[in-house]
C-alpha cells in the first residue's frame, strides 16, 4: 500500500510539472509574427514628371515642388524625390530656388529634407544682394 501511495505521489508530481511546463511556454514563449504586409516598406505609387503648386489663403503661389519622380510609400506616408526642384514664393521678395539630387518629404508634408549637391538660390533684391547656397543636406520647412 505504501509503494503504491509513493508511485500516486510519483505520477501527480509529474505530471503537475508537465502542466506546469506547458503552460510557462505558453505564458513566456515568443509570440508567432503574423505577416500582413503592414511591416513592408513598398511604394503604393510612383509619378514620374511630377509637379504641384501650393497655394496661400489669398489665391497666391506659396510654393512649386518638381521632381523627375516622386514615390509615395503609404505605410508610413512619406515620399521619396528624385532631383526636387523647389521654388518658394514670398509675396513680393524675389523667390527662391533650391535644387538638390535627392530628397525626402514625412507624413505631415511640412517640410522637404534634401540632399546631394543642394543648390539654393535667391535673386538680387531692390533692397539687397542676392546669393547661392551649397550644402551636402538641407531641410526646408515649407510653413514659413
Amino acid at each position: 500500500m505504501i509503494l503504491d501511495a509513493k508511485r500516486l505521489a510519483i505520477t501527480a508530481t509529474l505530471l503537475l510539472l508537465a502542466t506546469g511546463s506547458w503552460w510557462l511556454t505558453r505564458a513566456v514563449g515568443v509570440p508567432e509574427k503574423v505577416f500582413d504586409g503592414k511591416a513592408r516598406h513598398d511604394p503604393d505609387y510612383i509619378i514620374e514628371n511630377f509637379d504641384a503648386t501650393v497655394m496661400n489663403e489669398d489665391g497666391h503661389r506659396r510654393y512649386t515642388l518638381a521632381a523627375a519622380r516622386l514615390v509615395h510609400y503609404g505605410d508610413d506616408g512619406s515620399s521619396d524625390l528624385e532631383q526636387p526642384y523647389l521654388i518658394q514664393y514670398r509675396g513680393n521678395l524675389t523667390p527662391i530656388h533650391t535644387r538638390a539630387d535627392k530628397g525626402w518629404i514625412p507624413k505631415d508634408g511640412n517640410q522637404i529634407l534634401m540632399s546631394g549637391n543642394v543648390l539654393s538660390a535667391q535673386g538680387r533684391e531692390p533692397r539687397g544682394a542676392g546669393g547661392e547656397i551649397h550644402a551636402d543636406s538641407m531641410k526646408i520647412l515649407l510653413d514659413r
